[in-house]
């Protein structure tokens, strides 16, 4: 198959969504978890053979039981008996109970070629965050001197904060990255490197297999370097806020920041001081309070701050 072309529904794709279906990828996992994925990711080297379950659950009545098979490797099938009042010897395709290794890495090797990653600029230390975030090294801006790194995430939800942001906010990192994921997620106040869902960068030709986007990845890229201009001390463009107290500026939900457009008021003068009814009624976001909309007082605070009873105010300068 041609460089940068895969299957529809891009097997990438679909192999982070496997590894988040599991506990970690350093646990085994069964044929029938995988689906129809098995051979593809195993002529890719993405798992590894790793024996056969010598149990398998069956059901009885309203419940199951386990019960032990008898494998015949050379015919390739497993056989059992299958309990209830009239137990039955059932014979089954060996492939149908096997067990597998994630081959993490050879999957990580296989998405920096997609991109386009060369090997010279691989990251020699990929795993950052055990079973959560790795590192797959450097992408050249078409064109210039300017090298983003790019990352990849799995359950970006459940990763240790503290262990994520030593990581992305180690100033080895010549400017903000990249961080693939399988899902949208809103950005942490931390993060000064930017999540994108994997699928952004997929594309289909014409023949309706499923091919990486580079145009669309390299728009990211220029975005980054971009980014990594001194911002001024504050401002709201689009969904990137900053405010004098924060050390970098912070992407908001579109809900988020249609609340701060209305609340900002105009440069050179003090914010004005609205209340919830007043701002909702022209930014009609569907929650229920300041605090509803920005996930709790503590978030809340951080953007807007109480000025008076009932009444609020976006904390930047006049």
């Amino acid at each position: 198959m041609p460089s940068g072309v895969m299957q529809p529904g891009c097997l990438f794709e679909q192999f982070l969504s496997t590894m988040e279906r599991v506990r970690s990828p350093q646990e085994r996992i069964c044929a029938p978890q995988l689906l129809s994925r098995a051979q593809p990711f195993l002529q890719r080297r993405w798992i590894v053979p790793h024996g056969h379950l010598s149990h398998i659950p069956v059901p009885l009545f309203d419940d199951e039981i386990d019960v032990e098979v008898e494998i015949d490797e050379e015919a390739g099938t497993f056989s059992y008996t299958a309990p209830g009042y009239r137990p039955c010897r059932l014979t089954q395709a060996l492939e149908e109970i096997a067990v597998y290794s994630f081959n993490v890495q050879a999957w990580l090797d296989d998405l920096a070629d997609w991109i386009g990653i060369e090997r010279r600029d691989r990251s020699r230390q990929p795993a950052r965050v055990p079973d959560h975030l790795w590192h797959l090294g450097a992408a050249r801006v078409a064109g210039s001197d300017d090298w983003v790194p790019v990352f990849v995430a799995r359950l970006w939800a459940r990763a240790p904060v503290e262990a994520l942001r030593a990581v992305l906010n180690d100033p080895i990192w010549p400017c903000g990255g990249i961080v693939l994921l399988l899902r949208a997620v809103a950005a942490e106040p931390w993060h000064v490197h930017a999540p994108r869902v994997l699928n952004d960068f997929i594309g289909l030709d014409d023949q309706g297999q499923a091919r990486f986007d580079a145009p669309a990845f390299e728009r990211v890229l220029r975005s980054r370097v971009a980014s990594s201009v001194p911002e001024p001390e504050q401002f709201l463009q689009g969904l990137r806020l900053r405010l004098p107290h924060f050390k970098q500026s912070r992407e908001l939900s579109p809900e988020r920041a249609k609340i701060v457009k209305t609340m900002w008021g105009v440069e050179n003068k003090a914010p004005p001081e609205l209340s919830w009814a007043e701002v909702n009624a022209l930014a009609n976001t569907g929650y229920q309070s300041f605090d509803d909309a920005f996930g709790g007082v503590a978030a809340r605070e951080d953007v807007i701050e109480k000025a008076q009873r009932a009444r609020y105010r976006v904390r930047r300068k006049p």
